[in-house]
């Protein structure tokens, strides 16, 4: 894994472009008995190799859903896709949270946000931004979550920023966090966040407690920190990753081919260790609820899902993966990479599954986005992925942006600006209960003038 690279770009004034979707339709309720969207072609899918219920579902609602959407500007679903002109650096992080988009601005320094309720056509710079890394904070709630960057004074340090009185309100010594490593957006290893909380990774000999799992708690309005007492491995070195789930209060630390599962109101108890047969491998791990979404470490990994409620792991038929996970209320998505037929130009297939069943359908295939090639890309295919977490939408990006609200059924909306034939550009696209954050440009073509664009969710 390299460490974050990432170049400086200014703010500068927005010309706010937006364009909404009318007539949203309804996301089936998830989690309940098969039949629904991608339930209805996963497990007949899945039974039969992955080909026969993947495929009907996908072509069938993706030509529906692509070429309409494409077409006519996206007139099926109720959003309002903005496009910004305030600059982001096109290999920064990006990260969303309670109604908050935080992302990077400069080489190795540099985090701004903006507020999408408000309309924001300047970016909000964090003060001292140039002590932050630009790619390895997180963002979750109303806090964005930084680490100090190697070219300032406080190199792998946390501190913490709050945006509702736009300040820093905690900077961590580094006897109490000091990170091993900073690792490029995306990657496993950074610090993880979700809600009032986040987690890093703390090098043993560094910090004075020797503990490397550590916790920092915003739910009482005043940062603290908490640290487990027993760590998974003797070595930061050996933890590839954490991840949080604030609603049930769930740590999660993966080493030595386990998930260590802590609770945060019993920082005392030992973690729960739940070994993978095939290893665990190099994506990002995601975790909604008791659910945890992973690759494994075969060769050509596949997608497996745990419940933590019962520490159970399932594993599914022709689910190779690649790219990024997601996960949301009964939910789950992934880039698909079985064949051939699951990659187009650097972009992969997109497979969107139910929860309760344990299944999934794939996108369409041969659905061009500009009716004939591949050229500009594929309906369903892309290489950024999120989950809204209550599994309204799965949106896709590194093309053009795309979103479903039903299975693997996409759709790809017309350019709120008008500058781009074929759709809005966009990648890295993330999502948070409220907001969609996502890098855009004038058209594909463009690779000078990386801007932000947003969508505020109904």
């Amino acid at each position: 894994m390299s460490k974050t690279t990432c170049l400086m770009l200014l703010a500068v004034s927005v010309a706010l472009v937006t364009m909404t979707i009318a007539g949203c339709p309804t996301m089936p309720t998830h989690g309940g008995p098969p039949g629904h969207g991608p339930n209805a072609g996963g497990n007949t899918g899945d039974n039969t190799g992955g080909s026969t219920g993947g495929d009907t579902g996908g072509d069938t609602g993706g030509d529906t859903g692509g070429d309409t959407g494409g077409d006519t500007g996206g007139t099926t679903a109720g959003l309002t896709i903005a496009k910004t002109d305030i600059a982001v650096r096109h290999d920064a992080g990006l990260d969303c949270g309670d109604d908050v988009i935080a992302f990077g601005t400069g080489t190795l320094s540099g985090v701004s946000y903006i507020i999408p309720s408000a309309g924001d056509t300047t970016a909000r710079e964090i003060p001292n931004s140039d002590e932050y890394d630009s790619g390895a904070f997180a963002c979750s709630g109303d806090t964005i979550w930084l680490v100090g960057s190697v070219t300032g004074s406080i190199a792998f340090q946390m501190a913490v920023f709050d945006v509702d009185s736009a300040s820093v309100t905690k900077t961590f010594d580094p006897n109490e966090i000091h990170l091993p490593a900073i690792y490029d957006p995306g990657e496993p290893g950074n610090p993880q966040a979700d809600g009032d909380y986040c987690v890093m990774i703390c090098h043993q000999n560094v910090v004075s407690d020797g503990k490397i799992i550590k916790v920092i708690d915003v739910s009482s309005g005043t940062p603290t920190l908490l640290a487990f007492d027993q760590n998974p491995v003797d070595y930061a070195a050996q933890v590839e990753q954490v991840a949080v789930c604030a609603a049930t209060k769930t740590v999660v630390a993966v080493a030595d081919d386990s998930f260590w599962v802590y609770d945060i109101d019993n920082p005392t108890a030992a973690p729960t260790e739940i070994a993978v047969a095939n290893g665990i491998g190099d994506l990002q791990i995601k975790m909604y609820g008791n659910y945890i979404i992973a690759i494994d470490g075969q060769s050509y990994p596949q997608a497996f899902l745990v419940d933590l409620s019962d520490n159970s792991i399932h594993t599914m038929t022709d689910a190779e993966a690649t790219m990024e996970l997601g996960i949301g209320n009964g939910v789950f998505a992934f880039f698909a990479d079985t064949d051939a037929s699951d990659s187009s130009g650097g972009h992969q297939r997109a497979a969107v599954g139910a929860i309760s069943s344990y299944s999934f359908t794939k996108a369409a295939l041969d659905d061009y986005i500009d009716g004939s090639t591949t050229n500009n890309g594929l309906v369903g295919f892309g290489a950024s992925l999120c989950v809204v977490p209550d599994g309204s939408y799965v949106f896709l990006g590194d093309w053009y942006l795309q979103y479903a609200s039903s299975g693997a059924t996409f759709t790809v909306p017309a350019d709120p600006a008008g500058s781009d034939s074929y759709g809005c550009p966009a990648w890295d696209v993330d999502c948070s209960e409220n907001c969609v954050g996502f890098k855009t440009a004038t058209d594909r073509s463009s690779d000078t003038d990386t801007t932000l664009g947003y969508i505020v969710l109904p």
